[in-house]
């Protein structure tokens, strides 16, 4: 027994982009902060087990190895869930867009689609969202155990994004106080959409409603941005 297990401790996790490659026997090396934070910080020794995920479902138990390397001893491979919620969202300014990202990745969201809004404080640019974001992601993966990391795309206009949607999803939601009626049904794909802090326009509404949308009741009041993203998801995915 090795002796993270020895102590009880819980099992470390790990970035691992090569599990679609491996398996049991297999010898892999970590990427440079992941080294750095598993054998300078955490000061892991051989004979330590640790997890490694890849955001794609897969999850191995590997053991350190002497000169820094990793053994792989099992694979497995989750099923992705029944109930997959895209979140199309007008990011808030940055530190609360991290927030939401974290949150988000916590509570499984499948997707998140930058979009831009009439009303939109905030523009990330397609570098951020592939770069930054998708850290933030994973690290958020490491911390809960989720192996499925959100996929992403480059910001949409609204209107695109909406068309993204009608295609992608079975179902669309966006959020209202006023809106009665339970959240997604049967739908295995729902479109989560929340809007900047100054709302959706006139305009922007009219168009969800046009594609479908129906209102979804988070609460009593209007929430900021990234307390609806979280609140929606939560309802859309227990739902």
């Amino acid at each position: 027994m090795a002796p993270a297990e020895r102590q009880g401790m819980s099992v470390r996790k790990f970035r691992c982009d090569i599990l679609n490659r491996a398996e049991p026997g297999t010898e892999v090396t970590l990427d440079r902060s992941e080294e750095t934070h598993l054998f300078k910080i955490l000061r892991a020794n051989p004979g330590d087990v640790v997890e490694l995920l890849d955001g794609c479902g897969r999850i191995a138990s590997a053991e350190v190895r002497p000169g820094r390397t990793l053994v792989i001893r099992d694979i497995r491979t989750l099923e992705p869930p029944a109930r997959r919620v895209h979140l199309y969202i007008a990011p808030p300014r940055r530190q609360k867009m991290d927030s939401v990202l974290r949150e988000a990745t916590e509570l499984g969201v499948w997707r998140i689609v930058p979009m831009l809004c009439e009303f939109s404080v905030s523009e990330p640019d397609a570098s951020s969202v592939a770069g930054r974001w998708a850290d933030a992601m994973f690290e958020a993966c490491k911390q809960s155990g989720n192996v499925f990391l959100p996929q992403t795309s480059a910001p949409l206009p609204f209107a695109a994004a909406v068309a993204d949607a009608a295609s992608s999803c079975d179902e669309l939601r966006y959020g209202s106080p006023n809106a009665t009626g339970p959240g997604a049904d049967t739908a295995a794909d729902v479109a989560w959409f929340v809007g900047p802090e100054g709302g959706f326009s006139d305009a922007e509404e009219r168009k969800l409603i046009e594609a479908g949308a129906k209102p979804l009741r988070i609460g009593r009041w209007i929430l900021r941005v990234e307390t609806a993203a979280v609140a929606g998801i939560v309802k859309l995915t227990e739902s």
